[in-house]
């Protein structure tokens, strides 16, 4: 479970451009929920999301993460939390073009220490999990859109983490393959995953069990 206590996030704080990106905010997203966070530009979601994902720290309130409280941890926590429990769904897709679908797939991996044919038959399970095995040869760079960001999920999904984040997932797509990015995201979420997916797109958003609101750094009530 996700819990979030009057959480502040300030950018360069002490200096002329200080600014507050998170006004204390509350918010608990249970176990095997899909969510969504939405909000205008510049409202904090994508913040929030940076910060569920340990990816960027906070200055006062509390998130917790399961029993671990997810704050002034090392290096090596903090990784070991992103490898072990979050699958993060970047919106450019972050791939490395001119790698292949199965080795992009494979990277998280060597992170977790998988070893050899291990590795390749785990890499090749998440992308038959979102319907693209056949495309695991192929180099990214040769893919649509669409398959894209199948590969990043498949690479998201690959360590079997409870909590899958997704920053803007369909942001690039058209409706069509929206649609469908967004239909694999539900499949994922009854398999017993939590979902936490930011967007501004009101369609995506409709597809989610529950929507939560940012407005100016602030959760709509």
């Amino acid at each position: 479970m996700i819990t979030i206590k009057d959480l502040t996030k300030i950018y360069n704080p002490g200096k002329p451009n200080e600014f507050e990106a998170l006004h204390g905010i509350s918010l608990e997203i249970k176990d095997g929920e899909l969510a969504a966070i939405t909000g205008r530009s510049g409202a904090g979601k994508s913040t929030l999301l940076h910060i569920l994902a340990c990816i960027d720290d906070y200055q006062s309130g509390e998130y917790r993460l399961d029993a671990t409280l997810v704050k002034n941890l090392s290096d090596r926590q903090y990784a070991h939390i992103r490898n072990e429990k979050i699958g993060m769904v970047m919106q450019d897709f972050a791939l490395v073009e001119d790698m292949t679908a199965l080795e992009n797939v494979m990277i998280p991996l060597d992170f977790a220490k998988v070893k050899g044919a291990a590795k390749k038959e785990k890499a090749l399970a998440a992308l038959k999990a979102v319907g693209i095995e056949e495309l695991a040869k192929k180099p990214c760079s040769k893919l649509s859109g669409g398959q894209k960001q199948r590969v990043a999920i498949a690479r998201a999904i690959v360590n079997e983490p409870a909590m899958i984040l997704a920053d803007e997932p369909t942001g690039a797509l058209d409706s069509k393959t929206s649609a469908e990015i967004m239909e694999l995201f539900k499949k994922l979420n009854a398999q017993g995953r939590t979902v936490v997916i930011v967007t501004h797109d009101k369609e995506a958003a409709g597809r989610c069990g529950r929507i939560i609101e940012i407005s100016d750094g602030r959760v709509v009530i």
